[in-house]
């Protein structure tokens, strides 16, 4: 009689971990780029506001008025992560890390690097889904789907700790 193959990757014990993982990855992912985002290239949003006695200029924000800013950026990442995340994890991320799991060492650099490819899956399927935009955007929304895609799959790799167990999966 032969045995069945090592096809148990959503074994019971694992599933906690999974879950965990791709819940947190993509909406963590999203907020940490709005952090990264707000704090250097969109600082002005952050830290600025029009003066009350001139309106066209702008001047330095209050600390409630900065964590307020830096508040709502935080819950747009969030929001925007799991609104395309969550998609892009179940159709991509999922399968992908079954295959990584049973065919690489799942070290965090492989899930880095699937993480941008699946990421630029990502940025199309934002560009596809904006409703105003031109050709002069593909490069914007590909840079921000590769560098949320690696931020969710080493936050997604750091959650599951595939790693551990890689080496009992493969075929």
């Amino acid at each position: 009689m032969s045995e069945a193959p090592k096809d148990n990757w959503l074994k019971s014990s694992n599933m906690p971990r999974l879950g965990f993982a791709t819940a947190l990855a993509p909406p963590a992912a999203g907020a940490l780029l709005a952090i990264i985002l707000g704090l250097t290239v969109f600082n002005g949003q952050i830290f600025l506001t029009p003066d009350p006695a001139n309106p066209g200029q702008m001047i330095g924000a209050s600390i409630p008025l900065i964590a307020g800013n830096l508040f709502n950026a935080v819950t747009g990442g969030i929001i925007l992560g799991a609104l395309v995340g969550w998609p892009v994890m179940l159709v991509f991320g999922l399968p992908g890390h079954a295959v990584l799991l049973r065919k690489t060492s799942a070290k965090l650099w492989i899930y880095g690097a699937a993480g941008i490819v699946i990421g630029l899956a990502g940025g199309i399927f934002r560009y596809a889904q904006a409703r105003s935009h031109s050709a002069n955007d593909l490069p914007q929304f590909l840079a921000i789907g590769a560098v949320t895609g690696t931020l969710a799959a080493i936050i997604f790799w750091f959650a599951r700790r595939p790693d551990k167990d890689a080496a009992e999966y493969k075929s």
